[in-house]
């Protein structure tokens, strides 16, 4: 060594040092300092092995200064509290092991000694979650009372904005719950098995509820992100069913008519204002004329766009098939979307009904054992307004539903029935398009009157159309674009321009805050907010949840358990506002619901007719009898006044007798 420094080299001792600010009293047993250690010191350690409280404590090398939150130093360890604190557990005693490791004071190596502590005392620690007073406080506890893991679970553009990050952990623990419902425990997941807890290795299983059940969670928090519905359900058991009304009576009439017609062609579009029982009227006759029967074409093919608007049809092929079904004869009901295998072949002589999302038909309808599947008795298209698409055209081809249809074409089309309170689209012969694909007919018949019809029965909600001026306009650059498009607005070229602008008005912090306070000041219980965006969907629900009002954000990237959680509490009444950019325009049924708040730019007439059409069930089908509809006023008011009567009069005939 000597000889090394005499040729110039440094002495290692003076260039390498630990340095603190202050001593924190004596040294003390560092199994009183850190229990857990107890269990993999050595016998002698035990009384021998001494550690130092400090505060700052780094390491010099040179002219640089390394950060440590502990260091082995003069036969002593020296903790540093404030950065041992922050840290997960699992990485505080990999930091703590390391460091003692050349002492000898442990019993084994310093991998098993890790392993040892990792896996041991993990029931205490369940337990001392288990014990908060409340459901944010056992979170807090679960996380190691650590923020940072909360502000990474509500994702990067809700983090970095300026209230999130002045919430205290109290209310960033209610936040998070809030923002992120059962999938909390799973979005932590990581977080909770680096603290100790020893999350299930499968979530949405036996040992996940075990495990929600032992920190003292709601069973729900057990579920996962690929959680999904059964694939099949068998039905049996009555419960009641409410007679049809005399409007839904004539659409039933209709069907009856269309199914028992022996022409080739047999489609129309069944309208009716949404609140209107579409679903319901469509499910009773599906039930009365085709599966009830005795026959060789049992089947129902029913398609929509939505998990929401497929599993509304299974509900309502459960509570109609108890009633009106076929006795002592179970109903099969497949559910064909989200990822729910192929169901197996059926004898078409027994009933069954397949629910199916259009984009699972498409990936999987030319299999070979869905080929029993091609020959329905009834084929329905929810939301049909979609059904000119090249997937539609394409399911209607394997159905032997688009062939021409000549005298010597001795094939016989299945009946087929579009759903829409809207059978029409923003392009004129896209609309009569659509009219063609479902024969021009239109049920039911007295469209012009049907709306007050509605409202006088109470079936439907009366609006009221309200504006909140928001401050904010349209620049002018905005604007001079929307005038070098080609009217009706259309294309790529406006879908972008429109993207841009909702997500300059969703950065509006003036505009946010307007909204809120038209929440805040409102005695309406149950408010659909329609948003921006989807990152304006969470940014609104975490503002709403921060001012005291229970708010959930869904969007289409939301798991569909956590989505059925929320859904449900706003359905209850336990969430007041529910945020979301566009997948409650349909297939989402809230009759409760007295407020609908759209702050998005549309310029879809049928795109708003959708979004206020939320809010219109009335007392009759147990709804209210008015709903507040406010429409932000950066909206310019670019919607024709045309009721879609008027509009679709001349697309759709008056009746289905020819």
């Amino acid at each position: 060594m000597d000889l090394w420094l005499k040729a110039g080299a440094q002495d290692l001792s003076c260039m390498v040092q630990a340095e603190w600010k202050t001593i924190a009293g004596p040294p003390e047993r560092i199994t009183d300092v850190v229990p857990e250690l107890a269990d993999v010191l050595g016998e002698e350690a035990h009384e021998v092995a001494r550690c130092q409280r400090v505060t700052r404590l780094h390491l010099r090398i040179a002219d640089t200064f390394q950060p440590a939150p502990c260091l082995m130093w003069d036969g002593a360890l020296l903790l540093d509290a404030e950065q041992l604190a922050p840290l997960p557990r699992a990485e505080r005693l990999r930091q703590l092991i390391s460091e003692i490791a050349a002492s000898g004071w442990l019993r084994s190596s310093a991998s098993d000694a890790l392993d040892c502590l990792v896996d041991t005392g993990v029931d205490e620690r369940r337990m001392n979650v288990a014990q908060g007073a409340t459901l944010e406080d056992r979170l807090l506890r679960a996380v190691g009372n650590r923020v940072e893991p909360l502000r990474n679970a509500l994702g990067q553009s809700l983090c970095t904005l300026e209230f999130v990050r002045q919430c205290t952990p109290q209310q960033l623990s209610e936040l998070v719950l809030a923002q992120l419902g059962p999938s909390t425990l799973y979005d932590l997941r990581d977080t909770l098995q680096a603290e100790g807890l020893k999350p299930p290795a499968r979530w949405n299983s036996a040992p996940a509820l075990a495990f929600v059940a032992a920190i003292n969670f709601p069973p729900e928090f057990a579920s996962s992100a690929k959680a999904r519905r059964e694939s099949e359900e068998s039905i049996s058991g009555p419960i009641e069913l409410q007679p049809l009304h005399d409007f839904q009576q004539e659409v039933y009439d209709g069907l009856r008519s269309l199914i028992a017609s022996d022409t080739q062609r047999r489609r129309c579009v069944i309208s009716l204002p949404t609140g209107g029982g579409k679903t319901r009227v469509t499910v009773e006759a599906a039930v009365r004329l085709v599966l009830a029967p005795v026959g060789d074409a049992r089947c129902v093919l029913w398609i929509a766009q939505t998990d929401e608007l497929c599993e509304q049809a299974v509900q309502a092929f459960r509570q109609v098939w108890v009633n009106l079904g076929a006795r002592r004869t179970n109903l099969r009901i497949v559910r064909l979307w989200r990822g729910n295998p192929n169901p197996s072949e059926q004898d078409l002589d027994k009933p069954v009904v397949v629910v199916a999302s259009i984009q699972t038909l498409n990936n999987r309808f030319g299999s070979a054992d869905l080929a029993w599947l091609r020959k329905p008795g009834l084929v329905v298209v929810d939301e049909c307004h979609h059904a000119i698409t090249p997937s539609y055209s394409e399911l209607l081809r394997m159905l032997d539903a688009e062939a021409p249809h000549l005298g010597v074409d001795e094939k016989t089309e299945p009946a087929i029935v579009g759903l829409s309170a809207t059978p029409f689209r923003t392009v004129d012969d896209e609309s009569q398009r659509l009219a063609r694909r479902f024969g021009g007919r239109w049920l039911p018949s007295d469209q012009e009157r049907l709306y007050e019809r509605l409202l006088a029965q109470g079936v439907l909600a009366r609006a009221q159309y309200e504006s909140l001026d928001s401050g904010v306009d349209l620049t002018q650059d905005e604007l001079a674009r929307l005038g070098r498009l080609k009217e009706p607005w259309e294309g790529l070229d406006f879908k972008n321009l429109l993207d841009a602008i909702n997500q300059r008005l969703a950065g509006d912090a003036h505009r946010n805050e307007r909204i809120v306070e038209c929440i805040e000041s409102s005695a309406a219980q149950s408010i659909l907010l329609f948003t921006n965006s989807v990152d304006h969907a969470n940014e609104m629900s975490a503002r709403l949840n921060f001012a005291g009002i229970g708010a959930a954000a869904v969007s289409g990237s939301t798991p569909s358990a956590t989505r059925r959680y929320f859904l449900e509490k706003f359905q209850g009444g336990q969430i007041r506002v529910i945020c979301n950019h566009s997948v409650l325009t349909t297939g989402f049924d809230a009759p409760k619901t007295d407020m609908v708040l759209i702050a998005r730019q549309v310029f879809s007439q049928v795109g708003y007719m959708q979004m206020v059409g939320r809010g219109l069930r009335g007392v009759k089908n147990g709804g209210t009898s008015t709903c507040r509809i406010v429409t932000v006023m950066d909206n310019l008011g670019r919607f024709k006044d045309r009721h879609p009567y008027h509009y679709c009069r001349d697309l759709y005939a008056d009746d289905t007798s020819h």
